[in-house]
């Protein structure tokens, strides 16, 4: 085969992340090498997402954009706003392109074996090369087993580990299950195996992902469950791997926050004190009506303040969902009220989006657009002033560890007025901190202390 050239553009969760690495690491096996600018690529790889309206949107426009710029490469449109592209009727006149393959998230993996695996003989000879062939088979939307995804390295400094695919929960607002259709865990062996490789290559932080880590193992009992899993990870790799490496977790749902899940959070030797909830409410009757009435906001609290316990400084993310059918103003309050409450460090703020094939798509009591935005904005700025605070009390600490991002460098205004050059990286709490290189090579986990406070994050000076 000649030499082929590919770019990837990736949209959505760390899942899909993932899954553009897979990619990337089987095209480059058959022989492809990934080029930066998409005028230069012979194949590109829209990988979609479609938890809201605009992301949908984003990958239209995606395509119509790669288009133009590479009109004679292969463009192939997959991942979860694939099927929905297929259905989709632009306005009259309305400029749009398509896809020359249209993957849907199910038949993803088979473009493991390369991007024209799926283009039938005589379409890929066509006169026409940019006719939109259909949407592939869904053969795989009843497949049980997991996908055959896998990395041995990740474009970025901290990998994600995919764990778990698929949902069976259904909450009302979103097309996910749809898309990724039911629960599917990976065997644990596989994740250990991977893990190990991304820590021998020099990772010193992976994220474990899933599309929910609340279902992990349901579908096959021989996984065991989440908290097994974290376990099972921790006792293999932490006699080698503590104090030079950390997991973090992508996101819990609150109802997995019961005490076995705290025991376990707070026994494992290489996890970050940081944890991101899948909250999207404090009003009882929104979350019954987002189909999510399996925990409470008592539960949360209750789980939070045990963990305070074990984890003095702790950072804590939400997901959190405004404007949705029904939503009072008491609804509202009582989320801005528990936003006060709980101790966060950061939220993604959504406001409802309609998704057609869900069942609150046809709820009564839709909440006007501008509404929606004006009740996102004041969470967004309950949830800043509670960001503010925690980056503000991170200065009183002695001492934190940084993942670096990379080698290159960002520009961050000091208190002084003076911009500087600086590295970036994470640190445990989930917080920016910025640092002038380390003389010599540095550790992958680079102890550092904090000195300022931007913007952007924290000013830090590495430690001896």
């Amino acid at each position: 085969m000649p030499a082929w050239k590919f770019f990837i553009l990736t949209f959505g969760c760390k899942v899909n992340q993932y899954e553009s690495q897979s990619l990337r690491e089987a095209w480059q096996r058959l022989g492809g090498s990934e080029c930066a600018i998409p005028a230069e690529a012979d194949v590109l790889c829209v990988n979609s997402c479609a938890v809201t309206a605009k992301g949908e949107r984003d990958a239209r426009n995606a395509v119509f954009r790669l288009r133009r710029q590479a009109p004679d490469a292969t463009l192939i449109l997959t991942g979860c706003a694939a099927r929905l592209f297929a259905d989709y009727r632009p306005r009259p006149g309305a400029k749009w392109a398509a896809p020359d393959l249209l993957i849907p998230q199910e038949e993803k993996s088979r473009l493991l074996a390369g991007p024209w695996a799926m283009a039938e003989p005589d379409c890929a000879q066509a006169d026409a090369p940019h006719t939109p062939l259909p949407a592939a088979q869904t053969a795989g939307a009843t497949n049980t087993a997991f996908p055959p995804f896998r990395i041995a390295s990740f474009k970025r400094a901290r990998p994600v580990l995919k764990i778990q695919d698929g949902c069976g929960h259904r909450c009302t607002y979103c097309i996910v299950p749809l898309t990724r259709g039911k629960p599917r865990s990976r065997p644990a062996g596989e994740i250990l195996a991977e893990a190990r490789r991304l820590l021998e290559a020099g990772h010193a932080e992976i994220m474990l992902s899933g599309i929910n880590l609340r279902q992990y193992g349901r579908d096959d009992p021989a996984c065991g469950d989440f908290w097994d899993l974290l376990r099972s990870l921790d006792k293999a790799l932490a006699p080698e791997f503590a104090g030079r490496a950390r997991f973090r977790i992508s996101s819990l749902e609150p109802s997995q926050l019961d005490a076995r899940g705290i025991e376990t959070l707070t026994a494992c030797r290489m996890l970050c004190p940081h944890l991101h909830i899948s909250l999207q409410h404090a009003s009882p009757a929104v979350l019954r009506r987002m189909g999510r009435g399996h925990y409470s906001i008592l539960m949360l609290e209750k789980a939070v303040a045990s963990l305070a316990a074990h984890w003095p400084v702790m950072g804590l993310g939400a997901d959190i969902l405004t404007g949705f059918p029904g939503e009072s103003d008491a609804d509202l309050r009582l989320l801005l009220e528990l936003i006060e409450r709980l101790p966060l460090s950061y939220a993604h703020v959504f406001p409802y989006s309609r998704r057609p094939g869900t069942a609150a798509c046809n709820f009564a009591g839709q909440v006007p657009h501008p509404l929606k935005l004006e009740r996102a904005a004041r969470v967004r700025e309950a949830i800043e002033r509670r960001r503010r605070a925690f980056w503000a009390a991170q200065l009183t600490l002695p001492r934190m560890l940084v993942v670096p991002d990379s080698i290159r460098r960002a520009a961050v205004e000091a208190g002084s007025g003076q911009t500087h050059a600086l590295c970036k990286g994470i640190n445990e709490y989930y917080v920016p901190c910025f640092f002038r290189p380390p003389n010599g090579s540095a550790s992958a986990l680079l102890p550092v202390r904090p000195t300022a406070l931007t913007g952007k994050g924290l000013l830090t000076e590495p430690l001896p």
